[in-house]
């Protein structure tokens, strides 16, 4: 079997450029353009077509595979993982499904970690770290407003608040919480009305980073991850046949 054409990926020019190889190995799955039983270009070679380091590279596939989107054969190369039995799904919502439990545990891990980042940056975000939240706040409005993806000016959000805490080693645990949660967006982007009120909840985090109030930053942050969460999990029981109520609400007050 020929390896996909190297063509088919474009050169990346992001900062967290792990996400975006992953959402692009994504997005070509679930276009077709990507099919069960590809082989993707040797590591060595896509690094140089998608213009980063082969350590971003092996780190979105091994994120990928432990998914169960890709597999490694020993000798052979990298591959797209043969499509789940469940038909009428696609292979990323099969894979994410599966991986649930994991799912949900890093959505607790979430929940712990984020509010605490929001604290931390209503107390110290510099005014240009706020105006670079709002200027990704600008882009994710355009991009809600045009009805496009815009699942990296999300990520980038949260980044920079765990950048604007000013502590190196958090923001490095949140990026790589970020990178394993990438598949989460794929299944919650397009849920209405879940682009406009992710766009709210991230104006209002950000309004109380700015008017340096932590308890309130806190809290709103809080409410946006339980909002995600149940949204996530609702979407794949459902997805699955169950019934929405399956998922559990960790906190019926809070509206979505």
């Amino acid at each position: 079997m020929q390896p996909i054409s190297q063509e088919t990926f474009q050169a990346v020019r992001k900062t967290r450029v792990t996400g975006v190889i992953i959402e692009q190995i994504r997005e070509l799955i679930t276009s077709g353009r990507l099919k069960s039983g590809d082989r993707l270009p040797a590591e060595r070679d896509l690094a140089v077509t998608l213009g980063v380091g082969r350590s971003a590279v092996r780190e979105a596939i091994r994120a990928l595979e432990s998914l169960g989107i890709l597999e490694t054969r020993a000798g052979e190369g990298t591959f797209v993982a043969a499509s789940p039995t469940s038909q009428g799904r696609d292979p990323i919502t099969a894979t994410l499904f599966q991986a649930l439990n994991n799912q949900r545990k890093l959505f607790e891990v979430r929940r712990v970690l984020e509010p605490g980042l929001a604290a931390l940056a209503a107390r110290r975000a510099t005014p240009e770290q706020i105006q670079k939240m709002r200027a990704i706040l600008g882009e994710q409005a355009r991009k809600v407003q045009a009805g496009e993806s815009y699942m990296k000016e999300d990520a980038t959000f949260h980044f920079l608040v765990a950048e604007a805490t000013g502590n190196e080693i958090l923001l490095r645990v949140a990026d790589s919480l970020m990178g394993l949660l990438e598949e989460t967006r794929v299944t919650s982007w397009k849920v209405a009305p879940r682009p406009a009120r992710s766009l709210k909840q991230h104006q209002v985090v950000l309004d109380a980073i700015e008017a340096r109030k932590p308890l309130v930053a806190e809290r709103q942050m809080r409410e946006h991850i339980l909002a995600i969460e149940r949204l996530v999990f609702s979407s794949e029981l459902q997805a699955e046949g169950m019934p929405a109520g399956s998922a559990p609400a960790y906190d019926a007050g809070v509206s979505s």
